[in-house]
């Protein structure tokens, strides 16, 4: 069974945690300095995140979108994007084993690990504050 049976609350929980990381002046300066456009492609259940940082803004868009440029695109289950944003899951195992199927350039979004790694605080308590407390703990 998905921690998500539907995909609105994960996009919920995403789009706070994107207003607060761009909240942070350091975090969006790093951001927007990568110009990067990513792609991820989640399944069970699925749906589509658009992270844009080309402009003067962070951006996270949800659904399909007509972009044919991305810099990167990512696909998973929902269940593991999830677990990354909880700091659970080893981005790079997941790549090579295939959990994570991946497209265009991951060397880019490598180097922004350091700069989202606030999140992996940040994401948690705002699943307790949206009362999901029940799919924090996970393996």
């Amino acid at each position: 069974m998905p921690y998500f049976s539907d995909i609105q609350p994960f996009y919920d929980a995403l789009g706070e945690l994107f207003e607060k990381l761009s909240s942070d002046p350091v975090i969006k300066e790093k951001a927007l300095a990568s110009k990067l456009l990513v792609h991820f492609i989640y399944s069970d259940p699925d749906g589509e995140v658009w992270i844009d940082c080309r402009g003067d803004d962070m951006l996270l868009l949800t659904g399909p979108k007509d972009f044919t440029d991305s810099d990167a695109t990512l696909r998973m289950a929902t269940d593991t994007a999830h677990k990354f944003w909880l700091g659970k899951l080893n981005l790079i195992k997941a790549l090579t084993s295939g959990e994570i199927e991946s497209e265009g350039s991951v060397p880019k979004l490598l180097k922004m690990l350091p700069v989202i790694k606030p999140a992996f605080k940040i994401y948690p308590e705002i699943l307790k504050e949206k009362g999901l407390e029940s799919i924090i703990d996970v393996k």
